[in-house]
């Protein structure tokens, strides 16, 4: 017993992003964390299904699948940080936060602060535009060129449906919150240098966005901004599966004495899958790709 505590009481974490209701990909990280004895599962954001009606299956995932997975990690006494993603309809939020606060161990980091251990995490979900119909949780930024459109309608979700927005380029270049105004109301942080940002949108310049079908790194220049500002010790980044495993993308890099980290991940179903662990304490961290089945 008081080997298994001195090995908990370290400040280690393990992250991953994007699962996209795999439950396999659920069930192995907790596995993982078990077997490593990491009390702390940080989860970057897309977490439900998407390849289904939405609006049916993502609900269905939050209250069967996810509240039954929550009292697990609770009986293994293991603290759960996650964020819902773009992915992730916003018409789900509501249900998201109330399974959430049923469970002492689990936090919703969407645009909240949680201190553990000493060390601060900091939530933030919102994305820059992509070429994809739903546009729930994009946002933009002062220089932002929108990519080609692969839908001649958008739209955000509602409790049934969507929202259609039938020119797009047109709202989003009047209508959308800037990057910069939602990092700046974001809680502050009591000292940066034990501050970690999830923050499912990769920061520009750092190749941790780079898109595999065009040589284009999708990063947010206001997050690079910010992360150069606010310095904090680490950032986690997910939405570009692919990005470390293409010909210049990174998995993770540095701005100034940030370290910011995308780990990407494998698609759906996919027999591996990715994630990090993480040492606060000693700023040690490692990328691992394993089987799943």
């Amino acid at each position: 017993m008081g080997s298994e505590m001195c090995i908990r009481d370290r400040m280690k974490i393990l992250y991953v992003t994007d699962l996209h209701g795999d439950k396999e990909k659920y069930k192995k990280t907790l596995e993982i964390a078990i077997e490593k004895g990491i009390s702390v599962i940080v989860n970057g954001g897309d977490m439900l299904p998407k390849q289904c009606n939405r609006h049916l299956e993502q609900p269905a995932f939050v209250k069967g699948f996810l509240r039954k997975y929550f009292k697990e990690l609770q009986e293994q006494d293991i603290k759960y940080l996650a964020m819902l993603g773009n992915d992730d309809l916003l018409a789900v939020d509501e249900l998201f936060d109330t399974v959430c606060n049923e469970f002492p161990n689990v936090y919703n980091m969407a645009g909240r602060k949680v201190d553990i251990n000493g060390f601060e995490f900091i939530g933030m979900n919102f994305i820059l535009d992509h070429p994809f119909g739903c546009k729930d949780r994009v946002i933009t930024e002062k220089d932002y060129i929108p990519q080609r459109q692969l839908s001649a309608v958008a739209g955000t979700s509602n409790e049934c449906d969507y929202d259609r927005i039938y020119n797009w380029l047109e709202y989003s270049r009047t209508e959308l919150p800037y990057m910069c105004d939602v990092l700046n109301q974001l809680p502050k942080p009591k000292n940066t240098q034990k501050t970690v940002y999830i923050m499912h949108m990769p920061p520009a310049r750092l190749r941790l966005g780079q898109l595999l079908y065009q040589d284009l790194d999708i990063g947010s220049v206001d997050i690079y901004n910010f992360l150069k500002e606010m310095q904090p010790l680490f950032s986690l980044h997910g939405h570009i599966h692919e990005s470390p495993d293409t010909e210049k993308g990174k998995w993770c890099n540095q701005i100034d004495n940030t370290i910011c980290i995308q780990t990407g991940q494998t698609e759906l179903f996919d027999s591996e899958m990715i994630y990090a662990e993480i040492d606060l304490q000693h700023q040690e961290f490692k990328r691992e790709v394993v089987k799943v089945k």
